[in-house]
């Protein structure tokens, strides 16, 4: 009842985030020439699939019940050009193994001639953009047998989404819906698995046929308020807000407050929120480094937590060293090391350290394994806004344990504009989010405030409503 094809896509990048604005190239899974790369499942390919004018078809004769990619594939956007004869059926196979029955074992999304006598008296679950046996499409939206048509498929975890002929006609929970259909159809549950077409019997036709993967972050990351946005009167009171508000913690703390470090992350822990994070920085001179003292009481009293020290580096890049950085970073790490605490470099525009690719350097030059680098966005906006960021990312990913965002303005120079609550400026975060998935990023995120007007308590809120968006399918 069916067939697969097999191209073998080792290039293709792996992404992973709910609702993310994937950047990734599209890949032409169909070359258009010939059955190179595909493979037939349960008899060649070659037998009852053939390719003519960039055109792939199927003949309907024996042969390959169905034609399949080599790679497996769990979170993607695929999509096609289909043309069926009248009374034709054929169907999409997605997240199918290898062996079984790629409609039970798999999930086959139906491709019908709608319109077709035969077909009058089949189930709603069975026309065209269906999920086979389980979900009837919420409309009708295919042409005539005999005339193109598109259907496109959007796979990102339990969120599927189908649209036939730019028409949305599914979109759903596979989790939810395997509740309820998961005995007869076990492919429900599946989250990884192979792409493919079906013989059905019926001379039928592809072609652009397009994949982009999509992937998702293994988990959505923590995600905390800098202590500059957070003003209320005491650390219970921050405590309770963010709480209220859905923030995992606090970060980028200052070292000074009216309140002790210990009475600051106990109130916290109170609300089972973490305290992930201390700005503290020094400087560098023509004669070595200085920086308060009070760093390395703050190291002591944080030891047994999993705070980490967020270290920023001033200095003049014409007359300071990348020796000199290090002998300070070394110096701070060995500290923190006693204390079972990790820093990550912190680059600040102005500073020594100013550029990400400064932090990932100095980090590697200390030699030391509790040192590791923050990416900024701000400041990577304003010091390098014509940098790859892209580039960025991945050249950083090994030292990349902390990352900080805000609503930002690209192309511009102005503080006011690169610090926003993140439902403000152009900026895609959602395309930063997809980088990071695609480096392996499991650290915190942090929201930038600094200097943000208005209410703290409503700022706080607007930013925590477009955070959660980026992850609603």
């Amino acid at each position: 009842m069916l067939t697969i094809f097999k191209f073998t896509l080792a290039s293709l990048l792996l992404l992973s985030i709910s609702n993310v604005k994937a950047e990734q190239p599209t890949i032409n899974l169909f070359n258009g020439k010939n059955l190179d790369g595909w493979e037939g499942i349960g008899g060649e390919a070659s037998e009852n699939w053939e390719v003519n004018n960039g055109i792939l078809s199927c003949t309907g004769g024996l042969g390959a019940q169905w034609i399949s990619t080599e790679e497996d594939y769990s979170n993607f956007e695929l999509s096609m050009d289909f043309n069926l004869p009248e009374n034709g059926n054929s169907g999409v196979f997605i997240r199918a193994p290898k062996k079984g029955t790629p409609y039970v074992d798999g999930i086959e999304i139906q491709l019908l001639d709608d319109g077709g006598e035969k077909w009058k008296n089949l189930k709603p679950n069975q026309f065209t953009g269906a999920i086979y046996a389980a979900l009837a499409p919420s409309r009708r939206a295919t042409k005539k047998a005999g005339n193109w048509q598109t259907i496109r498929i959007k796979c990102i975890e339990d969120n599927c989404t189908v649209w036939v002929n730019e028409a949305k006609v599914i979109d759903t929970d596979l989790g939810k819906l395997a509740k309820t259909h998961g005995d007869k159809i076990p492919g429900l549950h599946r989250e990884v698995g192979r792409i493919g077409m079906q013989n059905h019997g019926d001379r039928v036709f592809f072609r652009n046929i397009k994949l982009r993967k999509i992937a998702t972050l293994k988990k959505k990351p923590e995600f905390f308020a800098f202590h500059n946005g957070v003003h209320f009167d005491s650390a219970k009171e921050k405590a309770k807000i963010l709480k209220e508000l859905g923030y995992d913690g606090i970060g980028s703390a200052y070292l000074k407050t009216n309140e002790s470090i210990k009475d600051r992350i106990s109130a916290f822990k109170d609300q089972d929120l973490k305290f992930f994070s201390f700005y503290v920085g020094g400087k560098l001179g023509r004669n070595g480094h200085d920086y308060n003292p009070q760093i390395s009481e703050l190291i002591r009293e944080l030891k047994g937590t999993d705070t980490i020290i967020e270290l920023y580096v001033q200095g003049d890049k014409k007359n300071n060293t990348d020796e000199d950085a290090v002998k300070f970073v070394r110096e701070i790490a060995d500290q923190a090391s006693k204390s079972g605490l990790k820093i990550v470099l912190y680059p600040h525009a102005g500073f020594y350290i100013d550029r990400i690719g400064d932090a990932v350097r100095i980090a590697k030059k200390s030699q030391r394994d509790n040192v590791g680098a923050m990416f900024n966005l701000c400041h990577f906006l304003q010091v390098e806004p014509k940098s790859d960021l892209t580039e960025a990312i991945k050249k950083s990913a090994p030292y990349l344990w902390q990352v900080s965002i805000s609503g930002a303005q690209k192309n511009s120079k102005s503080w006011q504009q690169l610090i926003q609550t993140l439902d403000k400026g152009d900026f895609d975060q959602s395309h930063l989010m997809e980088i990071l998935a695609n480096n392996e990023f499991n650290g915190p995120i942090g929201l930038q405030c600094y200097a943000i007007k208005g209410d703290a308590k409503e700022n706080l809120q607007r930013s925590i409503n477009t955070w959660n968006k980026i992850w609603e399918n």
